[in-house]
């Protein structure tokens, strides 16, 4: 499934990202941490460089930022 962000209504977003913290709760932590400047610009630009597997296991083992 392709979600378009940009033609997307504020309901069907947030119904998004609450699919995303109850079926993927540490993914939905990193996207949180990035909004609240926990993760910089630099770790999500190293992120989105790394090859897929790396991706998923950077995910898996994520944890909260205070």
């Amino acid at each position: 499934m392709v979600t378009d962000l940009n033609n997307m209504a504020q309901v069907e977003f947030d119904n998004l990202m609450a699919e995303i913290k109850k079926e993927r709760p540490n993914l939905f932590q990193f996207i949180a941490d990035f909004v609240d400047r926990k993760v910089s610009t630099e770790e999500m630009e190293d992120f989105l460089k790394m090859e897929q597997s790396d991706q998923v296991d950077y995910i898996k083992s994520y944890q909260a930022r205070v």
